[in-house]
Protein backbone atom coordinates (compact mmCIF):
# COMPACT_ATOMS: atom_id res chain seq x y z
CA UNK A 1 0.00 0.00 0.00
CA UNK A 2 1.43 3.62 -0.99
CA UNK A 3 0.92 6.54 1.64
CA UNK A 4 1.56 9.67 1.24
CA UNK A 5 2.05 11.89 4.38
CA UNK A 6 1.57 16.02 4.18
CA UNK A 7 2.57 16.93 6.87
CA UNK A 8 4.45 20.66 7.87
CA UNK A 9 6.44 19.44 10.80
CA UNK A 10 9.65 18.04 10.19
CA UNK A 11 9.56 15.80 12.99
CA UNK A 12 5.44 14.90 13.01
CA UNK A 13 6.75 14.08 9.09
CA UNK A 14 9.58 11.66 10.02
CA UNK A 15 8.30 10.39 12.74
CA UNK A 16 4.85 9.47 10.71
CA UNK A 17 7.25 8.22 8.17
CA UNK A 18 8.86 6.08 10.03
CA UNK A 19 6.00 5.01 12.05
CA UNK A 20 4.41 3.78 8.76
CA UNK A 21 7.48 2.44 6.57
CA UNK A 22 8.41 -0.11 10.02
CA UNK A 23 5.07 -1.89 9.79
CA UNK A 24 6.01 -2.25 6.31
CA UNK A 25 3.96 0.45 3.93
CA UNK A 26 5.52 2.33 0.94
CA UNK A 27 5.49 5.98 2.15
CA UNK A 28 6.12 9.28 0.43
CA UNK A 29 6.14 12.46 2.39
CA UNK A 30 5.64 15.96 1.80
CA UNK A 31 5.97 19.44 3.62
CA UNK A 32 2.71 21.29 1.49
CA UNK A 33 0.48 20.30 -0.94
CA UNK A 34 2.38 21.71 -3.72
CA UNK A 35 5.16 19.69 -3.46
CA UNK A 36 2.71 16.52 -3.82
CA UNK A 37 1.34 18.20 -6.48
CA UNK A 38 4.08 18.62 -8.31
CA UNK A 39 6.13 15.96 -7.82
CA UNK A 40 8.19 14.94 -10.24
CA UNK A 41 7.75 11.34 -9.97
CA UNK A 42 3.60 10.58 -10.56
CA UNK A 43 2.27 8.78 -7.25
CA UNK A 44 -0.74 7.11 -6.54
CA UNK A 45 -1.67 7.04 -3.00
CA UNK A 46 -4.00 4.21 -1.58
CA UNK A 47 -4.28 6.49 1.55
CA UNK A 48 -2.95 10.37 2.38
CA UNK A 49 -2.36 11.80 5.75
CA UNK A 50 -2.90 15.75 5.95
CA UNK A 51 -2.07 18.19 8.06
CA UNK A 52 -4.90 20.08 8.28
CA UNK A 53 -2.59 23.58 8.82
CA UNK A 54 -0.71 23.68 6.04
CA UNK A 55 1.27 26.75 4.55
CA UNK A 56 -0.33 27.30 0.88
CA UNK A 57 -3.14 25.28 0.01
CA UNK A 58 -4.61 24.08 3.32
CA UNK A 59 -5.09 20.42 4.38
CA UNK A 60 -8.91 20.64 3.84
CA UNK A 61 -8.93 21.88 0.54
CA UNK A 62 -6.67 19.34 -0.42
CA UNK A 63 -8.42 16.82 1.12
CA UNK A 64 -11.99 17.71 -0.77
CA UNK A 65 -10.22 17.93 -3.74
CA UNK A 66 -8.30 14.24 -3.81
CA UNK A 67 -11.74 13.38 -2.64
CA UNK A 68 -13.25 14.59 -5.78
CA UNK A 69 -10.05 13.07 -7.95
CA UNK A 70 -9.42 9.71 -6.14
CA UNK A 71 -13.26 8.81 -4.40
CA UNK A 72 -11.68 5.30 -3.36
CA UNK A 73 -8.69 6.83 -1.60
CA UNK A 74 -8.16 6.84 1.92
CA UNK A 75 -7.73 10.13 3.73
CA UNK A 76 -6.85 10.81 7.53
CA UNK A 77 -6.87 14.29 8.60
CA UNK A 78 -4.04 15.44 11.36
CA UNK A 79 -4.66 18.40 13.39
CA UNK A 80 -3.99 20.17 16.89
CA UNK A 81 -7.97 21.41 16.66
CA UNK A 82 -9.78 19.17 18.45
CA UNK A 83 -13.38 21.43 18.64
CA UNK A 84 -16.65 19.48 16.96
CA UNK A 85 -16.81 22.16 14.40
CA UNK A 86 -13.50 21.54 13.44
CA UNK A 87 -13.60 18.04 13.16
CA UNK A 88 -16.71 18.36 11.23
CA UNK A 89 -15.02 20.56 8.41
CA UNK A 90 -13.14 17.84 8.16
CA UNK A 91 -15.12 15.24 7.43
CA UNK A 92 -17.60 17.52 4.83
CA UNK A 93 -14.21 17.75 2.87
CA UNK A 94 -14.45 13.99 2.44
CA UNK A 95 -11.78 13.04 5.08
CA UNK A 96 -12.46 9.64 6.85
CA UNK A 97 -10.72 9.95 10.01
CA UNK A 98 -10.12 12.92 12.13
CA UNK A 99 -7.32 12.52 14.27
CA UNK A 100 -6.04 15.03 16.86
CA UNK A 101 -1.91 15.57 17.36
CA UNK A 102 -0.03 14.44 19.22
CA UNK A 103 -0.79 11.00 18.28
CA UNK A 104 1.13 7.62 19.56
CA UNK A 105 2.95 5.46 17.03
CA UNK A 106 0.88 1.84 17.96
CA UNK A 107 -2.55 4.19 17.42
CA UNK A 108 -1.26 5.51 14.27
CA UNK A 109 -0.74 2.34 12.70
CA UNK A 110 -4.36 0.97 14.13
CA UNK A 111 -5.67 3.69 12.45
CA UNK A 112 -3.93 3.24 9.00
CA UNK A 113 -4.69 -0.58 9.11
CA UNK A 114 -8.52 -0.45 10.21
CA UNK A 115 -8.71 2.20 7.21
CA UNK A 116 -6.66 0.36 4.79
CA UNK A 117 -9.75 -2.38 5.14
CA UNK A 118 -12.19 -0.27 3.17
CA UNK A 119 -9.61 1.42 0.38
CA UNK A 120 -9.45 -2.01 -0.36
CA UNK A 121 -13.28 -2.49 -1.16
CA UNK A 122 -14.47 -2.77 -4.57
CA UNK A 123 -15.08 -0.03 -6.49
CA UNK A 124 -18.01 1.09 -7.64
CA UNK A 125 -18.15 3.71 -10.83
CA UNK A 126 -15.38 5.62 -12.80
CA UNK A 127 -15.23 8.63 -14.57
CA UNK A 128 -15.29 8.50 -18.46
CA UNK A 129 -11.25 9.52 -18.38
CA UNK A 130 -8.50 8.36 -16.23
CA UNK A 131 -4.97 7.28 -16.05
CA UNK A 132 -3.20 4.72 -14.95
CA UNK A 133 -0.37 4.85 -13.24
CA UNK A 134 0.97 1.25 -13.23
CA UNK A 135 0.76 0.61 -16.82
CA UNK A 136 0.99 4.54 -17.91
CA UNK A 137 -2.22 4.36 -19.92
CA UNK A 138 -4.53 6.92 -21.08
CA UNK A 139 -8.69 5.26 -20.68
CA UNK A 140 -11.14 7.21 -23.32
CA UNK A 141 -14.93 6.06 -23.56
CA UNK A 142 -13.30 5.46 -27.24
CA UNK A 143 -10.10 4.06 -26.68
CA UNK A 144 -6.49 3.40 -24.42
CA UNK A 145 -3.32 5.04 -25.19
CA UNK A 146 -0.35 4.74 -23.81
CA UNK A 147 1.57 8.38 -22.49
CA UNK A 148 5.32 9.30 -22.15
CA UNK A 149 6.46 9.53 -18.75
CA UNK A 150 6.63 13.34 -19.27
CA UNK A 151 3.49 12.85 -20.74
CA UNK A 152 1.89 11.12 -17.40
CA UNK A 153 3.93 13.57 -15.04
CA UNK A 154 2.37 16.62 -16.46
CA UNK A 155 -1.62 15.10 -16.78
CA UNK A 156 -1.26 14.02 -13.59
CA UNK A 157 -0.12 17.22 -12.37
CA UNK A 158 -3.46 18.92 -13.83
CA UNK A 159 -5.68 16.62 -12.94
CA UNK A 160 -4.62 17.42 -9.31
CA UNK A 161 -3.85 21.03 -9.24
CA UNK A 162 -6.53 23.23 -7.69
CA UNK A 163 -9.03 24.17 -10.19
CA UNK A 164 -7.21 21.89 -12.55
CA UNK A 165 -5.23 24.97 -13.34
CA UNK A 166 -0.95 24.95 -13.28
CA UNK A 167 1.37 27.82 -14.64
CA UNK A 168 3.55 27.71 -17.21
CA UNK A 169 6.64 27.52 -14.90
CA UNK A 170 5.18 24.65 -12.60
CA UNK A 171 4.80 22.86 -15.60
CA UNK A 172 8.06 23.30 -16.43
CA UNK A 173 9.06 22.12 -13.18
CA UNK A 174 7.17 18.85 -13.56
CA UNK A 175 9.16 18.31 -16.68
CA UNK A 176 12.15 19.24 -14.90
CA UNK A 177 13.64 22.32 -15.73
CA UNK A 178 12.18 26.16 -15.40
CA UNK A 179 9.83 27.46 -17.55
CA UNK A 180 12.68 29.34 -19.97
CA UNK A 181 11.93 29.82 -23.96
CA UNK A 182 14.18 26.85 -24.26
CA UNK A 183 11.90 24.54 -21.53
CA UNK A 184 8.84 26.37 -23.56
CA UNK A 185 9.37 24.69 -26.47
CA UNK A 186 9.16 21.22 -24.52
CA UNK A 187 5.82 22.59 -23.31
CA UNK A 188 4.40 23.07 -26.03
CA UNK A 189 4.91 19.94 -27.33
CA UNK A 190 4.50 17.73 -24.96
CA UNK A 191 0.83 19.30 -23.75
CA UNK A 192 0.07 18.66 -27.88
CA UNK A 193 0.88 15.35 -27.66
CA UNK A 194 -1.42 15.11 -24.81
CA UNK A 195 -3.99 16.65 -26.68
CA UNK A 196 -4.25 14.98 -29.31
CA UNK A 197 -4.02 11.63 -27.25
CA UNK A 198 -6.93 12.81 -25.30
CA UNK A 199 -9.19 13.73 -28.46
CA UNK A 200 -7.87 10.21 -29.66
CA UNK A 201 -9.42 8.52 -26.69
CA UNK A 202 -12.85 10.20 -26.86
CA UNK A 203 -12.85 13.50 -26.08
CA UNK A 204 -14.87 15.98 -27.98
CA UNK A 205 -12.95 19.10 -26.97
CA UNK A 206 -9.13 19.86 -26.30
CA UNK A 207 -8.30 18.02 -22.88
CA UNK A 208 -5.89 21.32 -22.59
CA UNK A 209 -6.04 24.87 -23.29
CA UNK A 210 -4.00 27.42 -23.03
CA UNK A 211 -4.37 30.39 -20.79
CA UNK A 212 -2.83 33.45 -22.40
CA UNK A 213 0.25 34.97 -20.36
CA UNK A 214 -0.67 32.26 -17.64
CA UNK A 215 -0.48 28.75 -18.05
CA UNK A 216 -2.61 25.91 -18.64
CA UNK A 217 -6.06 24.60 -17.75
CA UNK A 218 -7.20 20.51 -18.31
CA UNK A 219 -10.54 20.95 -19.22
CA UNK A 220 -11.67 17.37 -18.42
CA UNK A 221 -11.79 15.54 -15.28
CA UNK A 222 -9.75 12.87 -14.52
CA UNK A 223 -9.38 10.03 -12.16
CA UNK A 224 -6.45 8.34 -11.38
CA UNK A 225 -5.94 4.72 -10.34
CA UNK A 226 -3.30 2.17 -10.51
Amino acid sequence: MNIVVIQSDDGLRRAFTRSLSDVGYRVSAFGCAEDFIEATRPINPDMLLVDVNLPGESGLSLTARMRRLQPRIGIILLSERDRPSDRRDGYEMGADIYLTTPVAADELTAVVGALRRRVAAPAASVPDFRVDLNTRQLHGPERSLPLTASELAVLVALARAPERRFEAWQIGAVLGGDESIASRNTINVTIFRINQKIKEAGAGERGIRAIRNWGYELTIPFGIDG
